[in-house]
C-alpha cells in the first residue's frame, strides 16, 4: 500500500507520515466506501428505506459540477485577497506561512496531482460513500418504521412522499457526515473556528454533490482540484504548506486573514464562508426542483 503514496508533495518525515496516512486511510476507505456506492447505485438503498430510487445525475454532469463549483470557489476565495495584496509581506496582519513553501518546480505538478487525488478519493469513500449513505440507511430505516411502508401510500401522494423522503434522508445525513469531516480537521495546523465551519461546509458541499449525483465523481473532482490548485499555488491546504508549488506566485505568508484565511488559507476565509454557502443552497434548491420531475406521479 506505500506505493499509493508514492506522489506525496512533501519531503522528509512529514511526507512519509502522510504517506503512511493516506496508505491506512485507503486500506479502511476502499471497502467501505465501495459497499455504500454499492448500496447506493444498485438500488438496495431504497428498498431498505421501503422507497423509491433516488434521482440520478449522469456521471459526467457530475464531473462538470464538481468542476464548476471548485473553479467559482478558487476564483471567489483566492483572488480578491491576491488582487488586495494579501499574500504580500506588508499587508496588515501578515504572518508567514509555517514551514515556508518550498521553489516552484513546475515538474511536481503530476506528482501532487496524483498524491490529493488518491487523498481525496480516501475522504470521499470514507465520508460521503460510507458514512453518508449509512447515515441516509438509517433515517429511510426509521422513516419506514416510524411513518409507514411508502408502499401503502396511494397515488399521486405516494410520488410526493417519496420525494420528501428522498430530499429529508439527504440533508440530515449530510449534515451528519459534514459534521464528523470537519471534526477530523480540528487538529490541523493552524485552525479557527471560521476554519472548522468552512471545512465543515466544503463536506456538506461535497455530500450533496454526492447525493445528487448518486456517485463520486462530482465529489472527487472538486475536492481533487481544490486541494491541488492550492498547493500549486503555494498556499495551505486545511492549514498545511505541502512541498514545492508548482507555479511561481511569490506567496510564503498571508495578511488581512479575513479575506485570506491567514496561516489556514483560503478555507479559513470570510469569502469562502459565503462561497460554499451560496454553492449548497444553489445545489439543494436545484435538487428540490427537479424532484417532481424525478417522481412523474408527484405532479
Amino acid at each position: 500500500m506505500t506505493l499509493l503514496a508514492f506522489a506525496s508533495p512533501v519531503p522528509g518525515a512529514l511526507g512519509a507520515w502522510l504517506g503512511a496516512r493516506l496508505a491506512s486511510g485507503l486500506v479502511l476507505a476502499l471497502p467501505l466506501g465501495l459497499a455504500g456506492l454499492v448500496l447506493l447505485r444498485l438500488g438496495l438503498l431504497p428498498r431498505l428505506g421501503d422507497s423509491v430510487s433516488e434521482p440520478r445525475e449522469p456521471l459526467r454532469r457530475g464531473a462538470a459540477a464538481g468542476l464548476a463549483a471548485a473553479s467559482t470557489l478558487l476564483a471567489a476565495a483566492v483572488l480578491p485577497p491576491f488582487l488586495l495584496g494579501a499574500f504580500r509581506d506588508g499587508a496588515a496582519g501578515y504572518v508567514p506561512y509555517f514551514p515556508a513553501p518550498g521553489p516552484a518546480s513546475p515538474a511536481s505538478a503530476p506528482s501532487s496531482f496524483g498524491y490529493f487525488a488518491l487523498q481525496s478519493l480516501a475522504e470521499e469513500l470514507l465520508f460521503r460513500a460510507f458514512l453518508l449513505t449509512l447515515l441516509a440507511a438509517l433515517f429511510l430505516f426509521f422513516a419506514r418504521l416510524f411513518f409507514g411502508k411508502l408502499s401503502g401510500i396511494e397515488e399521486p401522494f405516494r410520488g410526493r412522499a417519496a420525494a420528501r423522503r428522498w430530499l429529508a434522508s439527504g440533508l440530515i445525513a449530510n449534515v451528519g457526515q459534514s459534521i464528523v469531516f470537519a471534526w477530523m480537521h480540528a487538529v490541523n495546523p493552524n485552525v479557527t473556528p471560521l476554519g472548522l465551519l468552512n471545512i465543515g461546509l466544503a463536506g456538506a458541499l461535497l455530500g450533496w454533490l454526492y447525493w445528487s449525483e448518486g456517485g463520486l465523481l462530482g465529489p472527487w473532482t472538486f475536492h481533487t482540484l481544490w486541494n491541488f490548485s492550492l498547493a500549486a499555488l503555494a498556499l495551505p491546504v486545511s492549514g498545511m504548506t505541502l512541498g514545492r508549488p508548482a507555479f511561481s506566485t511569490g506567496i510564503r505568508g498571508a495578511g488581512l486573514p479575513a479575506l485570506s484565511g491567514g496561516g489556514f488559507g483560503p478555507e479559513g476565509s470570510v469569502l469562502s464562508t459565503i462561497t460554499l454557502a451560496a454553492l449548497l443552497v444553489f445545489l439543494v434548491r436545484r435538487s428540490a426542483r427537479k424532484l417532481p420531475l424525478a417522481y412523474p406521479s408527484a405532479s
